[in-house]
């Protein structure tokens, strides 16, 4: 199946809308001060969301959503947040049957909102099983379908609400059955062409792998009548980067919670050694002056690739194992579908350091990976084979990590071309001292010019033995990206070994 890149971008859009209707329910029942964090669509392996699901001590409350568009819905109240929703529902002391039952009640109101506009969109009625509260959210209990048999990625459509006060989050998934995708994105590309000309059919724009029977869903709904969001918290949400952690500060890689304040540049900070210089504007890391994206992806490859990410992120942790000594584990890893200026404010708040790579061919784009400076000196350090001479990050720090970088690039870039086929030429990893600006500066200037949406391939690493966490980012030209998944052959996606001494 092909999905259509415009589609994307109506469906993405699609679960922001739904998002701040179900931020105005909880508002109008909590009087919470709240806002819409990133809303963005993954596709990730679904073993990697149900561990973070499973190990970040969230309360979550599944639904079923049937009709054209079948799947499951999940909200994920974090601590602050559930004290938060039972105390506004049940004021006073709460036992637990008293505490699940509010949960219950919130979630099944924010989620009638949430899924109103998507039942506008498809023209059809949706209707939801009453909400189930997951003691144990384990992979049968979760739900979550792959979206071919060739893959083990899950496609998710995921947003969240924060507390403004920085304590407090919900998030929000919705991921279709596999049969539903089909209809899905066949209503949201026949959106997108209904003005332009009448007589062109959906179908003409998509390739059928789904069963269209399932569309032909009544409009009853085991969900009370939702709450509209009003005009006052559709516009105190609608600024994700004021703060938000997955909402409320920024978010991190699918996600995870931050502040996006250490993003403001000014003229005073590139005039710093340490800042980037994304160099000669004609330059564009491998995306040519006038480029344009793909109009087309094909989902199952992009799953496979997908998975191909998950695939390269083992390799680059294997290889700071045997680097550094040090047990490194991934934590999630695979691809996003985000809007151009969300895509920094995702990162965490703090100063990172890290490295660039440019890669050029079959995709191009860019990698860059991000340390935090605490996780950079603790990596930096045990890799180093004596104690450095002077205090502070030196630049025995900074060759550790130019060698580090170097290292993760081969197991995550290389095992593209082996399964491709073809040649991804790199440079050598660049040591940047502020990778806050060299982060924002890429996205802005190498992307921002010819797209308003953006695949990302991310991944987080990290070891329990020492304080580190990394994020790879690859940020590849669109265009690029769906000449590679046409190219790819998914027989061969195992064959993702590389040696790093071929390429450095």
């Amino acid at each position: 199946m092909k999905i259509d890149i415009d589609a994307l971008e109506e469906l993405n859009l699609l679960t922001r809308d739904g998002t701040e209707r179900a931020n105005g329910a909880l508002t109008d029942m909590t009087a919470a001060s709240t806002a819409i964090g990133t809303t963005k669509i993954l596709l990730v392996n679904h073993e990697d969301v149900i561990e973070r699901i499973d190990s970040g001590g969230y309360e979550v409350v599944r639904f079923d959503i049937e009709g054209k568009l079948s799947g499951t819905a999940l909200l994920l109240f974090d601590q602050p947040a559930t004290e938060a929703v039972v105390e506004a529902l049940v004021p006073g002391e709460a036992d637990d049957s008293m505490a699940s039952a509010g949960l219950k009640e919130m979630a099944n109101i924010m989620m009638g909102s949430f899924t109103t506009d998507w039942g506008d969109h498809l023209g059809a009625g949706l209707s939801m099983t009453a909400p189930t509260y997951l003691d144990d959210p384990d992979a049968d209990a979760l739900q979550l379908d792959p979206t071919g048999p060739e893959t083990d990625s899950t496609l998710v459509f995921q947003s969240s609400i924060t507390w403004r006060s920085g304590e407090g989050r919900i998030d929000i998934y919705l991921a279709p059955d596999r049969s539903a995708l089909d209809p899905v994105f066949s209503e949201a590309e026949g959106d997108e062409i209904g003005g332009q000309d009448a007589d062109t059919e959906p179908d003409e724009l998509i390739v059928p792998g789904g069963d269209d029977e399932s569309a032909s869903a009544d409009a009853d709904t085991a969900t009370p009548e939702p709450a509209a969001a009003d005009e006052a918290d559709d516009g105190e949400g609608a600024d994700a980067s004021a703060d938000d952690p997955f909402g409320g500060s920024a978010e991190g890689a699918f996600g995870a919670s931050d502040d996006a304040g250490s993003f403001a540049t000014d003229d005073a900070a590139s005039d710093s050694p340490d800042a980037f210089d994304p160099g000669d504007e004609d330059e564009l890391f491998g995306f040519e002056d006038g480029a344009e994206g793909a109009d087309e992806i094909p989902l199952e490859k992009l799953s496979v690739f997908s998975d191909l990410t998950k695939e390269g992120t083992e390799a680059a942790a294997e290889r700071v194992t045997q680097m550094a000594g040090i047990e490194t584990s991934t934590e999630i890893a695979g691809i996003t579908f985000t809007p151009i200026d969300d895509i920094a404010a995702q990162l965490e708040d703090g100063d990172y350091v890290g490295t660039t790579v440019e890669f050029d061919g079959t995709p191009s784009g860019s990698l860059v990976i991000l340390f935090d400076e605490a996780s950079a000196e603790n990596i930096a350090e045990e890799m180093m084979p004596v104690d450095p001479d002077e205090d502070g990050f030196t630049g025995m720090h900074e060759s550790a990590i130019e060698e580090l970088g170097n290292i993760m690039t081969s197991g995550f870039i290389d095992g593209w071309a082996n399964v491709l086929e073809t040649g991804v030429e790199h440079t050598p990893p660049e040591y940047v001292g502020d990778m806050n600006m060299a982060f924002v500066e890429l996205i802005t200037e190498r992307l921002g010019p010819f797209q308003t949406h953006a695949f990302t391939i991310e991944s987080t690493l990290q070891t329990d033995d020492v304080a580190f966490t990394c994020e790879i980012h690859a940020l590849p030209d669109e265009a690029d990206l769906g000449a590679a998944l046409e190219a790819l052959a998914v027989d061969r996606k195992d064959q993702t070994d590389a040696d790093p001494s071929d390429l450095f």
